[in-house]
């Protein structure tokens, strides 16, 4: 018999295969719709899990039509899709423009919407709900006749104001064009950004507009006279999407650098960073009582932000925010670019929080030496008694091979110099330690050897960092002369006893291989 094949079970994985470029929440914040290049997605915003998969077309832009049983859906090829939810299925479909449906927004009444495209068009549609047990479609859409208007450049964003005075429309130009809802008439135009406006929206009470650019920042307008309240550097890289939460001034922005941000558009101040996304974020949706964010990214994920009850201290995140900002500044690449381009350094470590403590602390260290040094009063520290090059020294030692140089490299030049003199003077004291005879000779190799190697190898990293103005600084010179002198002399004493130790264990190994062989 002829070997036939069956399909038999299969899995499929719910989420994108490619990046999401739109999504919107139902009015009863029950569903989600995600939309990508392959197909529109719906979930259900209390378990996550995906209830519908549609083979649609590249969607851009969407919403919910009232009842939560059907979609809109604006796409990448110009055409208007509807589908109904219950069947899985494409209801109706209009090729309503030549170009891309970037923007696609409701009007109040829920009773017909508007699409901006980059055909520089703005388009507007009823839709019609048929009847209870009517055998006719249950929602259709029809383009209003004689009301699609000309822009003055590609439209990238719409927005209908809640109380249905004004429709608001991003354009490619810069700019924001405000127009009568009902006659279409010109009525604002607000400008300020440098690169296109990549969204808009506008508060519940319809008092501010913000928008966001691709200049990576927001802009906070009124909507009765057009000036801009404040312009907020938002983001660090363009800003794609901007809402508002319903019926507060809080504005949720997020934008290229994969970062979601809150903002209190009565104080201009933020209100927190959110961060997770692998890629640039490109949708954004709020639910209806702000309890929730959805943000989808490049990455194909979806993400949601649910506000907790827990309080939010600004000082606080203000806090978390320079710190982490100074990690960032701390964290220098250890590539250092030649006049040509090349890599001429690479080193293994790298400079930390904890290292820049750690100079902090070896000022200290130095300044407080310096003080018990001239008798000068005030809260003396816990070790006090000792010797002040003893103290610096001992701290010196603390420092390891993996933030030895970040820690020097940090150092002012001031300080360097007093490090020096202080790395000096216990040369010189360890030079002088009596090297003849019994106990003598134990003491002056246990200290030399107990904290020579660290105290050498701070001298020699601040040398070299800091030898351009060592050389300038005639008074430098003779204390560099001298720690040469006085290293060398006591290396070598090291290293001629290092000799002396590994030849006396060689001679010793062979005496026992020779023993053990029977010589």
């Amino acid at each position: 018999d002829p070997l036939t094949a069956e399909k038999g079970l299969g899995l499929e994985v719910p989420g994108h295969r490619t990046q999401i470029r739109s999504v919107a929440v139902s009015p009863d914040d029950a569903l989600l719709m995600s939309a990508s290049a392959e197909a529109v997605k719906i979930w259900n915003t209390s378990t996550g899990r995906c209830v519908r998969t549609i083979a649609s077309g590249y969607g851009l832009c969407g919403f919910f039509v009232a009842g939560n049983e059907h979609i809109l859906l604006g796409t990448k090829e110009g055409h208007i899709e509807l589908y109904d939810l219950r069947t899985a299925e494409l209801s109706q479909q209009e090729a309503s423009h030549s170009a891309s449906v970037y923007g696609i927004a409701e009007a109040p009444d829920r009773k017909g919407f508007v699409t901006c495209s980059a055909d520089k068009t703005i388009r507007f549609f009823d839709l019609t709900f048929a009847a209870a047990g009517s055998e006719q479609q249950a929602v259709t859409f029809a383009e209003v006749a004689d009301k699609a208007t000309e822009m003055p450049d590609e439209c990238l964003s719409v927005a209908y104001s809640p109380n249905g005075k004004w429709v608001i429309v991003a354009l490619l130009n810069h700019t924001i064009q405000m127009l009568f809802a009902d006659t279409l008439k010109f009525y604002l135009s607000l400008y300020g950004h440098r690169l296109p406006v990549m969204s808009v929206d506008i508060t519940s009470d319809s008092q501010i507009v913000a928008s966001g650019s691709a200049d990576k920042n927001v802009k906070l307008w009124s909507t009765q006279f057009g000036n801009c309240h404040r312009s907020l550097r938002a983001h660090e890289d363009s800003v794609m999407q901007v809402r508002f939460l319903p019926g507060t001034h809080y504005l949720a922005t997020a934008g290229r650098d994969r970062e979601l941000k809150l903002w209190d558009c009565d104080s201009y101040e933020l209100i927190t960073a959110l961060k997770g996304h692998a890629a640039e974020i490109l949708a954004l949706g709020v639910s209806q009582d702000a309890a929730f964010l959805v943000t989808a990214s490049s990455d194909k994920q979806l993400r949601f932000w649910k506000r907790t009850s827990e309080q939010l201290f600004l000082s606080e995140e203000r806090a978390k925010e320079l710190e982490d900002r100074f990690e960032q500044e701390a964290e220098r690449e250890d590539l250092q670019d030649a006049a040509g381009g090349e890599a001429v350094t690479l080193r293994a470590s790298r400079r930390t929080i904890e290292s820049v403590r750690s100079t902090e602390r070896l000022m200290e260290v130095l300044d407080e030496a310096d003080a018990m040094e001239k008798g000068e009063g005030g809260a003396l520290p816990v070790d006090a008694h000792r010797n002040p090059v003893a103290r610096v020294i001992a701290y010196v030692c603390t420092l390891n091979a993996s933030n030895i140089y970040e820690v020097l490299l940090a150092l002012p030049f001031s300080h360097a110099l007093r490090l020096l003199t202080h790395i000096c003077r216990f040369l010189e004291a360890v030079s002088s330690l009596p090297g003849e005879g019994g106990r003598s000779d134990e003491t002056k190799v246990l200290s030399a050897a107990a904290t020579l190697e660290t105290p050498c190898q701070a001298a020699l990293i601040t040398a070299y960092v800091h030898h351009h103005e060592l050389a300038a600084t005639p008074s430098a010179r003779a204390l560099v002369m001298q720690l040469r002198g006085l290293m060398r002399g006591l290396l070598q004493e090291e290293k001629d006893r290092v000799g002396l130790s590994i030849a006396g264990f060689g001679h010793l190994q062979r005496v026992m291989r020779r023993s053990s062989g029977g010589f």
